[in-house]
This record gives C-alpha cells, structure tokens and sequence, in this order.
C-alpha cells in the first residue's frame, strides 16, 4: 500500500508541475497564485501517521481527523499547530479505509469509510457520529449504481441533507461526484456530474456558506462556486499547485480559508486575497 501511494504521489507531483494550460484553457480555471496565498502552520502529532479526513470545529477553534486505512478507530482532536488534545475511540466501527471525514450544521461527524482500491469491496460506507463523538452511531451503507465497476473514492463531504462522494479515478478518466440523501434507506449513490481532472481526488470540503467548495490532489487544489445551492463542476474558480508531499485532508476554517494536512505531518494553511 505504502509503495503503491508513493509512486501515484510521485507520477501526479510531476503532473501537477505541468502547469495550468488544461485547467485554464480547457476547464476555466484561474491560476490559483493570484488569488491564493500557502504557509505552513504546523506538524502533526506522532499518533497521526496518515492523516486522511479533516474537520474544523470552529466554536473552540480545533481540528478533528482520523487515519488511513488500517489504522485505529479513533478521531484525534488536535489545535490549528497540531498539538494533541484529546483521542476519541469510535466504537462499533472498523477502519477499513477511512478517507475522509464531513460534519453537518448540528455538528454530528460523518466518517468515509469509502476507500476501494482493489475495486473489489462490498461493504462501503458512511459512519454517521453524533457531537459527542461516539454515541447515536449510524451506519450508512454506499452502493454505486448498477452495471459498473465500483470505483476508488477518496473525497466527500455532506451537505444539504446529502452524502457528496468524488472518486479517485487514477485511469486519468476524469472525476465523477456522486450523490444521496443522509439515511440508512436510500442507499444507491446518483452520478450528479464529471469534470476532466487529470489528477486523482484525494479529499474534500464546503465551506460554511455553502457557496465554495475545494478538492484536494497530489499536487493541486481546485476550487468550485456553488450556485443557487447545486453542488457540481459548472462553476470552477481556482487552480492552484500545490507539491506538498502527499495531501489528502482538507478542511475549511473559514468562508475563506483552507487547512490541509499531509501524510507526512505537516500542516499548511491556504488564505484567499
């Protein structure tokens, strides 16, 4: 696994080095470095070895993340420079592939458990975590829809009542955002939208307003408006290179601001001008 994330990093570190042409010229970006502004804050604690999934708690002024996959079912809460808090066991659940975490406007947790590799996993899903990080436990079980090969995901976040999942898609075939309603029923996820990135989707997040939303890769962030409420790729903003080593949490802090982490324990904060 180790060996297999080291040589996407490295073949997608040089994609992202290209440039924008692709970005700008054929899916109408702007170039992220007029707009955008990087500085590293700080390094995570030892026992975040692979951090995958990020949430800001903005009423203590906190992060929330969890490993990759294989690691404990804890979530760590951490301060903005990284220091350890509190380690919180999420019982009744297995870290099989934990790739990203959300949370929704009453402040329950939602955990990806979406990681898919082989292509070969059945069991996929959502783990939904009420506040106090542990109790009311959902399990909401991901399908895609018939007829195709399930993908890898990384990225998702929730929404207006909704599950966002944006696969990974290492083929270089672009990214789809899949879609479906926060429950234990509805359980077929609804391709929304396609977007010919050329770098594989490593995390996600909307930021409080609802009207932006950032995608995270080996090498690169892309943000998105969102318009009249409809979460797809119609709307992009900006591009920005970003070789920080292997970068698969993203988080907003603010309407406009980002953190991200690495799997190597840094911590870097991204401001709009």
């Amino acid at each position: 696994m180790l060996k297999y994330k080291i040589l996407w990093f490295l073949f997608n570190l040089k994609a992202s080095l290209a440039g924008y042409r692709h970005e700008v010229h054929e899916l109408g970006f702007q170039k992220g470095e007029k707009h955008l502004k990087v500085e590293r804050i700080g390094y995570l604690p030892k026992q975040v070895d692979e951090s995958s999934g990020l949430v800001y708690l903005a009423q203590d002024s906190t992060l929330l993340t969890h490993n990759d996959s294989g690691g404990a079912p804890h979530i760590y809460q951490i301060d903005l420079s990284g220091k350890l808090l509190n380690t919180y066991p999420i019982p009744q659940t297995e870290n099989v592939d934990w790739e990203d975490m959300s949370a929704d406007e009453q402040e329950n947790l939602y955990i990806g458990d979406i990681g898919n590799n082989s292509h070969q996993r059945q069991d996929l899903c959502v783990y939904k975590i009420d506040a106090k990080l542990g109790e009311n436990l959902l399990r909401i079980p991901i399908y895609y829809p018939n007829n195709q090969i399930i993908p890898d995901a990384e990225a998702m976040f929730v929404a207006q009542d909704s599950i966002y999942v944006f696969t990974k898609n290492l083929d270089k075939s672009g990214t789809d955002l899949f879609v479906r309603k926060v429950g234990s029923n509805a359980d077929t996820l609804r391709l929304k939208s396609h977007i010919n990135l050329r770098t594989p989707i490593t995390g996600a997040a909307i930021n409080p307003q609802k009207n932006k939303f950032v995608l995270i890769s080996y090498g690169k962030i892309y943000y998105f408006r969102i318009i009249e409420h409809q979460i797809d790729f119609l709307n992009p903003l900006y591009c920005l290179n970003f070789p920080h080593k292997q970068t698969e949490s993203i988080a907003f802090l603010d309407e406009n601001v980002v953190i991200i982490t690495n799997e190597q324990g840094e911590i870097y904060r991204v401001c709009e001008n």
